[in-house]
This record gives C-alpha cells, structure tokens and sequence, in this order.
C-alpha cells in the first residue's frame, strides 16, 4: 500500500497554457494545451450531478454550453487525515455535487487516431482521496516520448458516509455503495463521450491503488463488464476487505442518525439527507475513530445485489469474475502504515489490534486457540522477521509493530493477490503479478509504486528515475497491447508460468517465485 505524497506536477504554475476545446455534442469544454509539455488538459469536467444519498445522474449535453475545465475541481467530503496517509486533498473546495475527472491527452494526436485511455481510481480506504492528487501530466508526456501514447483520466467520487452508507435504511433508499455507482457512471461517461478527446472507448484500462484497486476487482464481479477491457490492482483486490449485507452496519447507521440529531424522526434517511453537512462531517470522524465500537471501516462497500452481486469472497471462489486481462501487485511491505498506535509491544496487543478489524463481523478466528497459536508459530516476534522487511532488528516503534505489520499485510494485500491469482490462472484468465520492492531515501522507507507510474520521481536520482520510467512503460504498454511484456525487458511473464512475480527493483528488476511466508499466508 503506498504512501501518499503531494504531486510535483500539480504545484506549478503554468504560464504560457493557451486554450483548447473539445465538442461534446452540443457542449464545449474549454481546457489548456501546455506547450512545455506537450499535453492537453481539461480538468473539472462535470461526467454526472451528485445529490446526498441518491444515485448520481450522468450529464447530458443536448443544450448549446460552454464549460471552462481549466481549473482542477473540487474534491468529495470526506474523512480528514489521521495516519500517514494524511494530505489536504481540499486544497482546491470541497463539495457534496463532487462528481468531476480530469482528463489528459497529448496535443499532437493525429486527426483520425484514437487512443488508448487509462482511468485512474484512486486509493484511501474508501474516506480520502482526490483525482487532482496524482495528475496526468507525466504519465501522458513519458508515454508519447516512447511511442505509446495514451488519455489518462482520473476520476472523484464520493466517500465515506456520503458514498459508502449501510444499514436496511440506506438499502431500502438505494443509497448502498453510491461510490462505486459514481466510479460506473463515470465509465459510461467515458464510454459515450471520450472519442471527441481522442480516445479509444474499446481500449480502456482502468487502474487503482488499495480502495481503488477494490473498487476496480468489484466492478470485475460482473462477468458480462463491458466498460473496462483491462485491469491493473496495485495493493487491492475482490478479498482484500470484507464486503458484507448491509444489515451489518446498522449501528453504524443508527449511530449516524444518533449523532446527526435525527433520532425519533419519523424518517431518518430523510432527516439525514437534509442535516447541515458539517454536521454529517463532524458525526463521521467521531465514528471512524472509534475502532472499538465499529471497526477501522465503519464505512466500506456492502453486498447489494448489483455492482456487488454477492459476498465477493464466494464470487471469487466460484471464478465469477470478469474474463479481462490484467495486472495485480504489492509492495513488499503492505500494511505498515495502517498499524496504529505504533508502540504495540506485546502478543496480546498485537491480536488486539488485527481483531478489530474484525468487530461487528462475527468473525470465529479470534476464538480460535488453535488457529492463534499457529499464526503465534508462523509470525514469530521476532523483528528480523517482520515488516518493513529486510530491516534486520530495528524495531523502529513498539518492539512488535513489525510483526503486526507482516500478519496485517499478509490478511490483507498478500492473500488476497495470490487468490485472486490463483482463481485466473483455474479460469484461463490472462494475468500478470508484480512486487514492488524499492524503496525512495526521500521518503519513507515503507512508500510504493504510484510516485513512480505517475512519473513523480525526480530526475537527479537516475535510478530510481529510470524505474519510474521502467515501471511506466509496462503499465502503457498494457493499455495498448493488454500485455505488459510487450517488447520490455526483463520479459514480464504471466503469472500462469511458475507463479512468479516480476520483482521491481532500481536497476535490478527480475522475475522471481511467488512463494515468499508460503506458509503464514496460507
């Protein structure tokens, strides 16, 4: 799971854009063509209308209007920072009708070509995150620099409370999961409108990191998909958190509704779709930090019998998952920057803390004597063993953070790649696995891959430069060939062929056996 860090890109000011339209039906989007850059931009484009708690409606354009998108959009509501994952993602406003994306296409597309176009769903766990956090701009300029240009669009939608309510009330309003609806409507507003910008609306690849890359694998529980035809998880997939009935979080619902004011109403959806939204603001953080009583998800994606059909671990058990081509990874070090408070110390805390992302779910493993022993045997407290790896005995916080660390990482990333894996390769389905093992000296030791496919890593550190550069042209060659391996060297095998990973590494990338702790992921 990677950190994130504020873009480059997005801090500088452009001087010398000039304008640039686009005609959508009977619409014009105004954006800026930046000459340094070679890149075209159109940002804030408006793909639906947002209401609270109703399904977003996607825009139509059947009156002449001109729109300017050459400003960055407002983000979604949502859960401030706590962790280390904590960015100002309001720096540009913040609003409920949050529903834009940005799209980035190099400017000298031949007349007549259409391009293949990468849609970006970002992470952070389902309450944080913004399209204008990893722009673009380095993406588009390095993949047209190597002959495989691409659009890149990244998209908002809505978080925590406002997209990711549960409860019989919710379902019973078909408020359930209205963030993934909001990822769907905008992949149909691709799908209708990208051919005015230059894209191909046959060959859209969709990627994402951690939530991201979960929203991605549900969207891939419909079999009959025909909004994507590729794929690329980093850190996420169908069994990387649980999805479950919606009835499950009702206290979480019934606590919102405690909170906002509105119990005793005689219709408190009602009421909270019409509650001041500060109130709403102010109710959710106060949940989401209280683990105890609701989990470190209070708000996360629910079965709802249609963008999630059924419990995702059956599906995928079953092999009912879309028969696209596509690419799923880690770091090496997963789950590091979710283990808070970090001076856990003891074997009881350690439990402690993994069963609370458990309450509520009427999960047995924790009464499991036998189950915990084992999982004692296999994850020793020993800090040599644990995560970050490869850090010998320092134990940079609690003398057992780095053993939760691992067992976190492993639940989480690490199983539920290699099962999801496992399922494609029983169902003939193409797919590539990766591990992502370099870590940046600028940053901290435990930070991934979307620095560097996002072309954010400076150039005067010429290897880890050359991975980004490395790491970029197998994510487009992918786009445009649905195989990463297309003319790259290592030869990026699929994961059918030994179950082997290409492991990144500055300087040194290789394929390499996927069977590291065989036994503790098991």
């Amino acid at each position: 799971m990677l950190l994130s860090i504020i873009p480059i890109i997005a801090s500088i000011t452009l001087v010398c854009a000039t304008p640039v339209s686009v005609q959508v039906e009977k619409a014009t989007f105004k954006g800026d063509f930046d000459p340094h850059l070679g890149i075209d931009k159109f940002l804030g484009v408006k793909y639906a209308k947002a209401q609270r708690f109703r399904r977003a409606t996607l825009s139509t354009y059947t009156s002449p209007a001109t729109f300017d998108v050459s400003h960055f959009g407002v983000a979604c509501p949502q859960i401030p920072g706590t962790n280390s994952l904590a960015v100002d993602y309001g720096i540009y406003g913040t609003d409920e009708d949050c529903t834009v994306m940005d799209i980035y296409r190099p400017h000298a597309v031949p007349r007549g070509k259409l391009l293949p176009v990468m849609v970006w769903i970002h992470g952070g766990a389902l309450t944080q995150g913004a399209a204008s956090h990893f722009p673009g701009t380095g993406m588009v300029k390095e993949s047209t620099s190597i002959g495989l240009p691409v659009i890149q669009i990244s998209m908002n939608y809505r978080l925590a409370a406002w997209g990711f309510l549960g409860g019989k009330e919710a379902a019973a309003n078909g408020a359930l999961n209205l963030g993934l609806y909001d990822q769907k409507t905008a992949l149909q507003w691709i799908q209708k409108h990208i051919g005015a910008f230059g894209g191909d609306k046959n060959k859209v690849t969709v990627y994402g990191q951690s939530s991201g890359a979960m929203s991605i694998a549900y969207h891939m529980l419909d079999v009959n998909q025909k909004l994507f035809r590729g794929a690329i998880l980093a850190s996420g997939t169908t069994t990387s958190v649980p999805a479950l009935a919606p009835e499950v979080y009702q206290n979480v619902y019934d606590a919102l509704v405690a909170r906002v004011g509105c119990s005793g109403k005689p219709n408190t959806f009602e009421c909270l779709r019409t509650a001041p939204r500060d109130v709403i603001t102010n109710a959710s953080v106060a949940m989401f930090g209280q683990t105890e009583l609701y989990s470190r998800r209070p708000f996360a994606a629910s079965i709802d019998g249609d963008v999630i059909p059924a419990s995702p671990s059956v599906r995928t058990a079953q092999g009912k998952i879309a028969n696209i081509p596509f690419i799923t990874g880690n770091v090496m070090d997963e789950g590091t920057i979710f283990v808070n408070p970090k001076d856990i110390s003891t074997t009881a805390q350690c439990l402690s803390f993994i069963e609370k992302d458990y309450v509520g779910r009427n999960a047995s493993f924790f009464n499991d004597l036998t189950s915990i022993a084992k999982l004692e045997l296999l994850y020793p407290a020993v800090p040599a063993l644990g995560s970050p790896f490869g850090t010998g005995d320092e134990i940079f916080f609690g003398s057992q953070f780095k053993r939760t660390t691992a067992i976190y990482g492993d639940i989480h990333f690490q199983y539920a790649r290699r099962n999801f894996l496992d399922v494609a390769v029983s169902k003939g389905i193409k797919s590539w696995s990766y591990i992502f093992n370099q870590r940046n000296p600028a940053n901290e030791a435990w930070q991934g891959e979307n620095p560097f496919v996002f072309m954010q890593v400076s150039p005067s550190d010429t290897s880890l430069y050359n991975l980004s550069k490395e790491v970029l042209a197998y994510w487009v060659s992918f786009a445009h060939n649905l195989d990463p391996a297309y003319g790259k060297n290592p030869k990026w095998e699929r994961y059918s062929v030994g179950r082997k990973n290409l492991q990144f590494i500055a300087g040194k990338s290789s394929m390499v056996a996927d069977d590291f702790r065989k036994a503790g992921i098991e």
